[in-house]
């Protein structure tokens, strides 16, 4: 929600206190703007414990808007309208110390006007009254106020510095996005499928949908005009099946190949100047004595040719093919790490985990996982012990910037529900889900995958999930990004058999209008499209991709700004993974990244006509 001028800051703080909102459910008319707009004074503070049990010191240590010459203020915790929210209190406070104080004014019954306060601390809020200048009479934890701002304190905080100094905030508050009247059965596969995910095999932005199934892989073509997909696998002449999958320059030709694991041994399906496949046998190895959950095609070091780390079961292990396709596996280390307290394996994520423009790898482990950090293209260091925890299985994984900070964050989607690893840019993770907005609530049990996406193009990141066990009423679930790691959910899809429950999901631009839409793959093997409605050709869209045939063969980060916000960072693959960056109104975008070795680049584009502006970096 924009930005909107209020006459009185009375009227402002008195429409937020009167409001009476269920938990999580976004107030519509009350956002963070209005927030920051009806309150006099907002400062960053340090909460801690004062002579007794009761009596806590509020001790301002930045003024974010406003001035007061009250250096701290007294909490007096002893008129709390429940013993078990001052004990509540007491824990917040203890468990994080730093917080957000917000004081305004309202009017009384007497027509009077008292001061009154709002404390945000380890993502709750607390409701306050001012007693006397420095002094805080504490009333309750709000959860009412929830439907203000669901989310860390540090995300607030962020978010309050952006409105702040924004010409024209917006705090989402109801992204709901329409879709076309009917979604599209593409087909029905037998098997276990994998995986859906679009492929740019010709390098011309034209996408293809890939389905990665145990029995037969499929390729389909989408006819952008009449919403239809046509299956083209045997046009292009693939004959795979897949476990585990990596699209890559794996030929040296400049072109994007397949590589695929059916259970037993992997082939190079090469892409030939006709557009059509040759499959080769390929030998990886001991890079296969553990088994396979997961190929990723990644620069390896080797000139014009990319290399693949296979995910087992053991650790990762690094495989290069030389000209001849001969394969030269190197497993990565981890010495001092028990894997076995680990619990079993996920799949590996590749990706610059901290900053640093050289790819990464974080090995998924139920309990806990392990980082290896990259030194150069196809070097790593030892692995070291790493917070992110698959949780229970089954369960599926993606990449996203969900704070716009410029680094790739986890989420998890698992059998018990969800959760949320945040980086702080250094590859040091920490657990946020519970200060996710919605999400929190709103993620249900039995997730199977994941997938980040910008479904209405407001350079915002957002999440899709698909659920695997049956039940009545199961969609998947679409979540809007607020920004700063607070969602709110959009709820109103329906697939016919999706009650059945799902196996994969994916958002992909499969039309090339600019609006991306919805892939899902049922458990009763049936695909089906939901195209984004974009009759009105609005949608704005700027894409990055690196070429097959590029000197690097990726991943690499980029980065979009708006207006100075910052549009989060996408982890970019040859063919197979784009840096998407959506404007709501025409305007420019620019685009921000750095190649192994180089310095920082920049460029920035003018999103003015509807549809995609692609750029290619090379």
């Amino acid at each position: 929600m924009k930005r909107n001028k209020f006459n009185s800051v009375v009227l402002v703080l008195a429409a937020m206190f009167s409001a009476h909102t269920s938990l999580a459910i976004i107030n519509p008319n009350f956002t963070p703007i209005q927030l920051e707009e009806g309150s006099k004074l907002i400062a960053a503070v340090e909460v801690k414990r004062g002579a007794s049990k009761d009596q806590y010191v509020v001790t301002v240590r930045k003024m974010v808007k406003g001035k007061t010459d009250v250096k701290a203020y007294k909490l007096d915790l002893s008129k709390a309208r429940s013993a078990k929210a001052a004990d509540e209190f007491r824990k917040l406070a203890d468990a994080d110390g730093q917080g957000l104080l917000f004081i305004g004014e309202r009017e009384t019954e007497d027509a009077d006007v008292e001061a009154i306060c709002l404390l945000h601390i380890s993502g709750k809020w607390v409701s306050c009254v001012a007693k006397d200048k420095g002094s805080l009479l504490f009333d309750q934890i709000s959860q009412e106020r929830e439907a203000v701002w669901a989310g860390g304190t540090d995300m607030l905080r962020r978010c309050i510095d952006y409105i702040l100094t924004d010409d024209e905030p917006d705090v989402p508050t109801n992204r709901k996005v329409a879709w076309g009247p009917e979604p599209v059965k593409v087909a029905r596969l037998d098997g276990a499928i994998r995986a859906v995910r679009p492929v740019d095999l010709a390098g011309n932005g034209e996408l293809l949908l890939f389905v990665a199934s145990d029995k037969e892989d499929r390729l389909f073509a989408v006819d952008a005009k009449a919403k239809k997909l046509s299956d083209v696998t045997a046009a292009r002449g693939l004959q795979s099946k897949s476990l585990a999958h990596a699209w890559g320059d794996f030929a040296g030709k400049g072109r994007l190949d397949l590589i695929s694991y059916d259970g037993k041994t992997a082939t190079l399906h090469a892409q030939q100047a006709d557009g059509k496949f040759k499959s080769l046998p390929l030998d990886l190895g001991k890079a296969l004595d553990h088994g396979c959950l997961s190929l990723t095609a990644l620069d390896a070091g080797v000139k014009g040719r990319a290399g693949i780390l296979v995910g087992g079961t053991a650790l990762p292990v690094l495989v290069t093919l030389d000209a001849d396709g001969k394969a030269s596996a190197t497993s990565l280390a981890a010495p001092g790490i028990d894997q076995a307290k680990l619990g079993k394996a996920g799949a590996c994520l590749v990706a610059d985990f901290n900053g640093d423009a050289i790819a990464d790898v974080i090995a998924l482990r139920e309990q806990g996982s392990i980082l290896f950090l990259g030194e150069a293209p196809g070097k790593f260091k030892p692995g070291t012990a790493c917070a992110i925890k698959l949780g229970g299985a089954p369960s599926g994984a993606c990449l996203g910037d969900y704070d716009a900070d410029g680094s790739h964050d986890v989420l998890v989607a698992n059998k018990a529900g969800g959760l949320l690893w945040a980086n702080d840019g250094k590859g040091a993770f920490v657990e946020s889900f519970a200060h996710s907005g919605e999400m929190q609530t709103h993620v249900r049990p039995n997730g199977v995958d994941c997938m980040t996406g910008d479904i209405n193009n407001d350079g915002r990141q957002d999440i899709v999930i698909a659920y695997g066990k049956a039940g009545d009423t199961v969609r998947p679930a679409v979540f809007f990004n607020r920004g700063f790691r607070s969602f709110g959910e959009i709820n109103d899809i329906e697939v016919p058999g999706a009650a059945g429950g799902h196996q994969r999901v994916c958002l992909a631009d499969l039309d090339g209008d600019g609006a991306q839409d919805m892939v899902l793959a049922l458990n009763n093997g049936e695909i089906w499209v939901h195209f984004r409605d974009n009759e009105d050709e609005e949608a704005l869209m700027a894409a990055v991709d690196l070429p097959a045939g590029g000197a690097f063969k990726g991943p690499i980060t980029v980065t979009g700004w708006s207006d100075g916000r910052c549009l989060g960072a996408w982890n970019v693959l040859p063919g197979v993974s784009w840096a998407n960056f959506g404007r709501a109104e025409a305007g420019p975008v620019t685009i921000k990244w750095r190649l192994p070795g180089g310095k920082e680049q920049e460029k920035e584009l003018i999103l003015e006509d509807t549809g995609v502006v692609r750029v290619e970096i090379k």
